[in-house]
């Protein structure tokens, strides 16, 4: 049997599952160590260049000692190499549980939801020595990944249909390989959000195991048989936004549309001009709207149960933010180095907006410490919602509402938002919302990529769980 190919050399004309190496702990973590369980089953663990060695149902603490790493296993003495390799004797069943048991593993970098966990890998697990500290990879095949993706991303709890939804939107996105992440790294993608959630086998389900099985190889393509870069966020608010208005350039079958059925009366709002906004982010309609994101259809007191283990609890369809000028003023100096002698904010004003609504630049006017009129121009929708944040803005689809004193002054800004994430691709509550409504996973995926189409780009094959060929669709 051939080799599988790693993902950065995956072709869609080589039709075989490729194996991906996922970075679990980053040198950006900078942790010095590590501890990790083995379960019973045999693990064989090898040097950097020295022969393996099997243990079984053992402790491990791995130190990051500058340019290599000390290893301990169970009561044995340390040992040190610039490079470990931990691979299984032989790859059990797909199951909740299986593998090796990472602790504290970092969750949600940089953003509010941020948190550590705990982890079980299955696959091989690899220690290399960063410059900062530890840097663990879990390097898996595909579809394997793909399990600890969907129960990732959004909760195993989900409908089937999201689920098989979500899973080719995420082999999608893998597959198309087209963002230059991690580059000079030892892995290929990273397990939060910078690339995509996984967090291993812990929250799998048999419902998304079969979400997996039943979809294996299905892939998202343009008209060209190009596989789709599927981009996806928590919630679009009601709008997905076009990639152009994210990116700043065009995805292939992804397009701006409006997040509910063909007929419906919310279409009226697309595009969204400035002139529609207020009524978009406040209007009456909103109490019984459609939107498949909307609470009307995904009602917010049940949203949890649906989540993955970092998302929190919230307001995902509206929400505000407020300020008062000083908090806001000492945010923008210390996150924007045009900004950073900014002594009064005067105004905050939106000059570009996508067809969603999302703020593509900003124009912050403000008085330095001498009294002089002077102006931050912000663009991108990341840097803006980095910089209107402590952490990270929820979604840039948001109006700037000032409220001024007698003399013209801010008294207080507040934010008024749509949905979280980028907008742009599949909006996950609103696939939800779909799936709940009894959609199947094949109508989703043309709701948000009309432009698509479905083609599976590798074969099934038995599953070692059950013996059972999997249906691919």
């Amino acid at each position: 049997m051939a080799e599988a190919v790693n993902i950065r050399d995956w072709r869609i004309e080589r039709a075989g599952e490729p194996v991906v190496r996922v970075g679990i702990v980053l040198d950006e973590d900078a942790l010095a160590t590590v501890e990790l369980e083995l379960p019973g089953a045999g693990y064989a663990i090898s040097a950097h260049a020295g022969p393996a060695v099997v243990h079984a149902a053992a402790h491990l603490t791995a130190r990051w000692d500058g340019d290599a790493i000390t290893l301990r296993v169970g009561g044995e003495a340390e040992r040190r190499s610039e490079h470990w390799g931990i691979t299984p004797m032989q790859a059990p069943p797909l199951r909740q549980g299986t593998g090796v048991l990472v602790h504290q593993v970092v969750a949600g970098r940089g953003f509010h939801w941020q948190k550590r966990m705990d982890q079980t890998l299955s696959g091989r697990i690899e220690l290399h020595a960063g410059r900062r500290g530890l840097i663990v990879v879990n390097q898996l095949p595909l579809e394997e990944y793909l399990a600890g993706v969907i129960t990732a991303e959004m909760s195993g709890a989900c409908p089937a249909d999201f689920l098989k939804a979500q899973c080719v939107a995420a082999r999608s996105w893998l597959l198309a390989f087209s963002e230059p992440k991690h580059a000079a790294e030892p892995f290929d993608r990273c397990n939060d959000d910078c690339c995509q959630r996984y967090q291993g086998t812990g929250d799998l389900t048999s419902a998304a195991l079969d979400a997996v099985s039943s979809t294996r190889g299905l892939t998202l393509v343009d008209a060209l048989g190009h596989v789709v870069d599927a981009n996806y966020s928590k919630s679009c608010g009601g709008i997905v936004e076009a990639p152009e208005h994210v990116w700043g350039r065009p995805t292939p079958g992804l397009r701006a549309l409006v997040d509910a059925p063909a007929d419906a009366p919310e279409r009226r709002f697309f595009p969204l001009t400035p002139d529609k906004l207020d009524e978009y982010l406040d209007g009456a309609w909103l109490a019984h709207t459609g939107m498949y994101c909307s609470p009307n259809v995904v009602p917010e007191e049940q949203l949890s149960q649906y989540l993955g283990r970092v998302d929190e609890s919230g307001r995902y369809f509206r929400w505000t933010v407020r300020y008062h000028p000083e908090e806001l003023g000492d945010l923008l100096r210390s996150k924007l180095p045009e900004a950073r002698e900014l002594a009064q904010l005067r105004d905050l004003r939106v000059t570009e907006r996508g067809l969603s609504g999302r703020v593509g630049a900003i124009e912050i006017d403000f008085e330095d410490a001498k009294g002089r009129r002077r102006a931050a121009h912000v663009q991108s929708e990341y840097r803006i919602r980095e910089a209107l944040h402590a952490k990270f803005l929820y979604s840039s689809a948001f109006a700037a509402r000032i409220k001024r004193d007698s003399g013209g002054q801010p008294v207080t800004v507040t934010l008024r938002g749509a949905g979280w994430g980028h907008g742009a691709g599949l909006c996950q509550i609103g696939a939800l919302g779909m799936a709940l409504q009894d959609i199947a996973y094949e109508r989703i995926l043309q709701h948000y990529f009309p432009d698509a189409n479905l083609q599976q780009v590798y074969a099934c094959r038995r599953r070692p769980d059950s013996g059972q060929r999997g249906s691919c669709g």
